[in-house]
């Protein structure tokens, strides 16, 4: 197939596009600048150049492939990505729409809220948000109303697929990598005093582009599917293994909200790392024949540090 990706030079987009190319697909991605163009064709993918708010370009493009994945997004503009990731949608699906093409959506298990010590799937109800809530949650809102645009449209192969935390390689952007800097600076790694039994759900990387490329090849329009290779790691045990890592003995600190949102710079991010977020990838096993290789999370911390 020839795919276009959105996203195809970051963290998750630039592992999706080598596995992609080594099943033998043709790729097509979004270049915001010449630099990118040239990472791009550099990589073997043919170059667009444009963004997400730049509709005619993106559907142009979309109408052009034969199928779309979407994997961009700005972890650091969580509402702003989130408003652009509507609009680019929406274009999409009335370019694609009667086509009968697929569409790939990378959404996220923030949407699950603190899971508690449960580990939701698929139909697991999620919470709804007031019209009136405030603007982190409202923003969650949003996102699920996309998911179900997606899942919804007609005349074409609609997909959502829901990562957890996602680490592996550099890590990228990654909660991890966060934790890793912060501990840095800090001399440990941080977490909300009274959350050390909290309990999360991960994938690596090249697992999570396995995933992507049994999707666009074997999903059926209308399903979502949870992306997890491996839960139930303790949020202080995490925390520990990175204290290692990045060579402080495996020190931690327990801090104070306030505290933990000044060090990790951002209210969001300091919620979430203050919650439980497990889900269950059991359907895309079973459906797709997803089998994640990388399930040891904190054994692969340790072989990092021992490098």
């Amino acid at each position: 197939m020839r795919i276009l990706l959105t996203g195809a030079t970051g963290y998750i987009g630039s592992v999706i596009t080598e596995k992609l190319q080594v099943a033998g697909h043709q790729l097509l991605g979004l270049a915001r600048s010449d630099a990118s163009a040239s990472t791009l064709q550099a990589r073997g993918v043919e170059a667009v150049r444009g963004d997400l708010t730049d509709l005619s370009t993106l559907t142009a493009a979309a109408q052009n492939a034969d199928a779309v994945i979407h994997a961009a997004f700005d972890a650091q503009d969580f509402a702003g990505s989130v408003q652009r990731d509507t609009a680019a949608i929406r274009a999409i699906i009335s370019a694609l729409q009667g086509s009968g093409k697929p569409l790939i959506l990378t959404s996220g298990t923030a949407l699950l809220g603190d899971t508690g010590s449960a580990i939701f799937d698929e139909h697991t109800p999620i919470p709804t948000f007031p019209a009136d809530a405030d603007p982190g949650l409202k923003v969650l809102a949003d996102r699920f109303q996309t998911e179900q645009e997606v899942l919804n449209a007609p005349g074409m192969r609609g997909i959502v697929l829901r990562p957890p935390n996602v680490y592996g390689r550099s890590n990228g952007q990654s909660l991890l990598n966060v934790l890793k800097m912060v501990g840095q600076r800090l001399g440990a790694v941080p977490y909300l005093a009274g959350t050390a039994d909290n309990q999360w759900s991960f994938v690596h990387v090249d697992d999570l582009a396995d995933l992507f490329v049994l999707a666009i090849e074997q999903a059926q329009g209308g399903e979502l599917f949870h992306a997890s290779g491996e839960s139930g790691l303790r949020t202080g045990t995490i925390a520990e293994a990175l204290g290692h890592a990045i060579g402080q003995a495996g020190k931690t600190v327990e801090l104070d909200f306030p505290d933990l949102t000044e060090a990790l710079g951002m209210a969001q991010l300091a919620a979430y790392w203050s919650s439980n977020s497990q889900s269950s990838a059991h359907k895309a096993r079973t459906v797709l024949g997803w089998t994640p290789q990388h399930t040891h999370m904190l054994q692969e911390i340790a072989q990092e540090q021992a490098r």
